[in-house]
């Protein structure tokens, strides 16, 4: 039961005292929790059924809360994705273009600790799944969503609400490179059964070099969601006014833009359609940048993508041991390990980050 759940967020009292106070109106709506969503890699998402006096507001919401698990909810906290999310439905998603989920109600206390977000249950969309290619379509979109949340933070690293997630590059780089060297070792054995040859050997070199990468990736261009894949896209129909919506927001921050764009294609593709398709989708990207004023050169970017396919190796190995362990999650992380790795090989990525 949500009410056995010491998480603010899982208390209905909370829930509706918040709707309420979202549509201003007296009388508390009547709140029942429905169930536990999802697989809960980093945070629970608990959906709330909800009976209104007038009848004029949405019959459901979901609550995001953070992890059971020890671990995972320590580094949530200690090391600021929970507060990036919390930043983001406060103040960033208002300030961009990209299709989110409407905010309710926020609570966060890091003192407790504990966060809960009031979101839209989105039931006329689905879940993507990692494991479920993205046609052209829904790859489209995702390009698109990109430069909607880009464009408006473009150059704006000094300016609220972007420069709280700028950070320190120095400190950053310094704690990236000790977390995965300390990691690496555990991933491989955890994981090696299921790496493609040679990849483990990538990892190793990866992470004597992974501090630069943290440095590059760093460079406060635009805003990057960090873990944009099809797990965190809600799918609408193909003629719904928001086809796709972007969830998960734990991992923003102020860096490359173009990192979105290799860590979808390298993590969510096949090797073989990535290659396709990839030259074709950064131009696109360009493109839909130019439209809006931005000038991102082509070299620039080529060279900014092969790096950046880097991002996903880093994301799987502190992903593997930070989220909470299920068979699904191995399997995920394994296979973003080698389809991130073949990418990286492929562009010479750790050749490009040494010149």
């Amino acid at each position: 039961m949500a009410t056995d759940q010491s998480a603010v967020g899982l208390q209905p009292r909370w829930v509706a005292e918040k709707l309420a106070e979202h549509r201003r109106v007296a009388e508390l709506p009547v709140v029942t929790f429905d169930s536990f969503l999802g697989t809960g890699q980093m945070s629970r998402t608990a959906r709330f059924n909800v009976a209104w006096h007038d009848g004029a507001g949405p019959p459901s919401v979901v609550v995001k809360v953070p992890s059971t698990d020890d671990t995972t909810r320590q580094y949530g906290f200690g090391h600021g994705p929970y507060a990036a999310e919390f930043h983001f439905y406060r103040s960033v998603a208002s300030e961009t273009g990209v299709a989110s989920a409407q905010s309710f109600g926020l609570h966060f206390d890091e003192a407790a600790p504990d966060f809960a977000f009031l979101l839209e249950d989105m039931t006329g969309h689905r879940p993507g799944d990692q494991f479920t290619e993205p046609d052209g379509s829904q790859l489209n979109n995702a390009v698109e969503q990109v430069v909607a949340l880009q464009a408006p933070a473009w150059g704006r690293a000094g300016d609220e609400p972007f420069s709280t997630l700028t950070g320190d590059r120095e400190g950053r780089a310094t704690r990236t490179k000790a977390m995965l060297q300390a990691f690496l070792p555990s991933v491989v054995e955890r994981l090696g059964g299921g790496l493609d040859n040679g990849i483990d050997e990538l990892l190793g070199r990866f992470g004597d070099v992974s501090d630069e990468l943290a440095l590059h990736q760093s460079e406060p261009t635009t805003l990057v969601h960090g873990d944009f894949r099809p797990d965190n896209f809600m799918y609408g129909s193909a003629d719904s006014p928001r086809p796709l919506v972007v969830v998960d927001w734990q991992t923003l921050r102020m860096g490359r833009g173009v990192t979105d764009i290799a860590y979808l294609l390298g993590g969510a593709l096949a090797p073989n359609r990535r290659a396709q398709i990839e030259r074709d989708t950064l131009a696109d990207y360009r493109q839909r940048l130019s439209a809006v004023g931005i000038d991102y050169g082509h070299d620039d970017c080529l060279r900014d993508y092969a790096i950046a396919s880097l991002h996903g190796l880093a994301v799987a190995t502190a992903a593997t041991l930070m989220a909470a362990a299920t068979e699904r999650g191995d399997a995920l992380f394994t296979m973003m390990l080698n389809r991130h790795g073949r990418h990286a090989i492929e562009w010479n990525a750790l050749e490009e980050l040494a010149r």
